[in-house]
């Protein structure tokens, strides 16, 4: 287990730009989406473009896989959590680590068809690994982030 695993979600909201970073809410299309764009914005300080588009995407499909499948058979939606941190800096970047949850149950997919790409996607984008049991599902996503190159005025 390492340090960020650890540490474990914190029990205050964003702090520090760069701080760990917990959004949460019911799984629903509007929540996952304002998670997403709040994610989106932590994470413009910690990574360039293309790396926070990547990692956006990624985080994206583990919420729609919460809102889609977690709660399908309860009489009431759950919650979803978000939970995110960075290493200090080492060589060459930081480490990210972004953990979705929820307490929901796992729902494999019926038959295969245009569905079923969002765990793939989030393999190839991060090292993702999910965990899944009878008190929710934990996908938690890794990904090695450059600096962001400072701005030298002109």
């Amino acid at each position: 287990m390492d340090v960020l695993q650890r540490m474990g979600p914190p029990a205050v909201g964003t702090g520090m730009p760069g701080g760990p970073l917990t959004l949460s809410g019911p799984a629903t299309r509007a929540d996952a989406s304002a998670i997403r764009r709040d994610f989106r914005v932590w994470l413009t300080a910690l990574a360039d473009p293309d790396t926070a588009d990547d990692l956006t995407l990624a985080v994206y499909e583990a919420l729609a896989n919460v809102v889609d499948h977690a709660y399908a058979s309860a009489r009431r939606r759950g919650e979803m959590r978000l939970w995110a941190a960075v290493s200090p800096p080492l060589s060459g970047g930081r480490d990210l680590v972004v953990t979705v949850s929820d307490d929901g149950s796992w729902r494999r997919a019926q038959a295969p068809g245009w569905r079923g790409r969002g765990l793939p996607l989030m393999h190839t984008l991060a090292h993702a690994s999910v965990i899944s049991g009878a008190t929710g599902t934990v996908v938690q996503m890794r990904r090695r982030v450059a600096p962001v190159p400072a701005l030298v005025p002109a």
